[in-house]
């Protein structure tokens, strides 16, 4: 179901039995492992470091304690000197308590955060260069608590800089986003990327995330199931023939704009012209036409009066559409057209699910922000749902595409795509620049003209945000920040970079 191409996402219960199997069945001891994942952590953290910096450790009880004292073991013999070890936790696994002994015999500054006033570790902290965070790690089930919960509050409200190991403490699969957690700059996590990291509110949380694989067997790492995918390529797009016309190219008809939104559907219909569709025709309002025509000379502007819907490649239904389009979007989706849908087309799409009406339609791709994902969710389920863990996020999103029988495109910071299969793919923007007025206006343009050239929905929904995602690095690179005139400017540059 998923590409060889891209990157796993996996669950930590999954990755939790991937450690114990490479003690179990590869024989790998459990020291060995923890002594490549120090090395491995510290090699990619060295780059960050200066001499004088003030590494201040947090050491839990369990294996991520230990971890963080193989890294502060070669930093020590590396000659970062400046250290602090911080001990909190009264259960203390066997190969933590090893490596709790050595830095005993390092002669390593060592305070029990137990036995400490916590003024004095939040000073500690506050003072710090960098903070290495190995309080917690993927076996963590509930919310932090207690002094591990204030430690994490006060290494947050420092300003050193901050390394998580696997990933940040408080962060868990079935944990919410909202729960205290560590904010890193760096997370070196083990084996293969956490589908936990790649929530929409906690991504940020991780920082630079750099995967290393600490010794576990390949081929017990292959067996490890994937939960999701990380696509980090630039789009694929075929190069049109030389023969190809407007015809060919593809005929996108928009329905959208209103007295108050204006801009929005001029925004998809360029988008549209710049990933190559040959011809757009706009259905709009009376009230609009007159400024629909003369502002978009290029795009073919009607009235909508009940006349019979000609075939389009695909339809864009939503931009600027206003409040009130129930009955014709149900006229829409009767046509069993090929259809993206975006803004005030998808609160009539909720306002239809929450009537529990569920019209019949064709290939169908919704492009909500999270918004308008509540919107459709508690529409559709008829109560709020739960989406602050990420177990319920995913959930949540896998499940309204499958009853929907429809392709996701959930914009945030980054992208979730999601088909009626199952399948789930993420895309990293980590671009605050893309955050802009009409942005989503010009994303849905680009994934409707791919899905009127070759109708298929994952395929425009994948490349189609892959694509807006390089327009959103081009522009900043051109401009720093923008409006989304200036990303439409930019937009047939990307279009034409994903040509292969």
């Amino acid at each position: 179901m998923y590409s060889k191409s891209m990157k796993s996402l996996v669950l930590a219960t999954e990755l939790a039995k991937l450690d114990e199997h490479a003690q179990s069945i590869a024989n790998i001891p459990p020291l060995c492992l923890m002594e490549s994942a120090g090395l491995l952590i510290y090699q990619n953290w060295k780059p960050y470091l200066a001499k004088d910096d003030r590494l201040v450790f947090l050491c839990g009880g369990g294996n991520n304690g230990g971890d963080a004292l193989v890294v502060s073991r070669y930093a020590f013999q590396d000659g970062f000197t400046n250290q602090l070890l911080i001990f909190i936790g009264k259960r203390i696994s066997d190969s933590s308590a090893i490596h709790r002994s050595v830095a005993n015999a390092y002669g390593l500054p060592i305070l029990k955060a137990e036995e400490t006033e916590l003024s004095v570790l939040a000073s500690e902290l506050a003072q710090a260069a960098w903070i290495i965070d190995g309080l917690m790690g993927i076996g963590l089930k509930g919310s932090l608590g207690g002094l591990t919960a204030s430690l994490v509050d006060a290494a947050n409200r420092s300003k050193a800089r901050t390394l998580s190991i696997d990933v940040p403490s408080g962060l868990g699969d079935e944990i919410a986003c909202t729960e205290t957690m560590i904010h890193a700059d760096v997370t070196v996590t083990m084996g293969s990327l956490k589908r936990s990291m790649f929530h929409p509110a906690t991504r940020s949380a991780c920082g630079t995330i750099v995967c290393v694989n600490p010794s576990f067997p390949p081929f017990l790492l292959e067996r490890v199931p994937q939960a999701a995918q990380l696509c980090d390529r630039k789009a694929f797009l075929p190069k049109l023939d030389s023969s190809e016309y407007k015809n060919s190219r593809a005929h996108v008809g928009i329905f959208g704009g209103s007295t108050s939104y204006t801009g929005a559907v001029r925004l998809s219909a360029k988008a549209c012209f710049a990933t190559r569709a040959g011809l757009v025709s706009l259905y709009c309002d009376p009230e609009v036409f007159n400024l629909a025509a003369t502002s978009s000379p290029s795009v073919m502007v009607k009235v909508y009066e009940g006349q019979p819907i000609p075939a389009f490649g695909a339809l864009l239904v939503g931009p600027g559409w206003g409040p009130g389009r129930e009955d014709l979007l149900t006229t829409l989706f009767a046509t069993g057209q090929s259809m993206v849908l975006d803004a005030d087309g998808l609160r009539a799409y909720a306002s239809l699910l929450a009537q529990g009406l569920r019209p019949q339609h064709g290939p169908l791709i919704l492009t909500p922000h999270l918004g308008e994902l509540k919107t459709l969710l508690d529409g559709f389920y008829g109560a709020k749902q739960d989406t602050q863990s990420p177990d319920s996020f995913f959930a949540s999103i896998q499940d309204l595409a499958k009853q929907l029988g429809v392709t996701l495109v959930v914009k945030s910071s980054l992208v979730h795509i999601v088909d009626e299969k199952g399948r789930v793919v993420v895309i990293e923007g980590n671009n605050p620049s893309l955050g802009v007025a009409g942005s989503g206006d010009v994303l849905c343009g680009v994934i409707a003209a791919l899905l009127a050239k070759y109708q298929d929905c994952w395929f425009a929904a994948l490349e189609g945000s892959l694509i807006h995602q390089e327009a959103g690095r081009l522009a900043k690179s051109a401009y720093g920040y923008y409006d989304s005139e200036a990303l439409l400017a930019i937009l047939g540059k990307a279009v034409q970079e994903a040509e292969h």
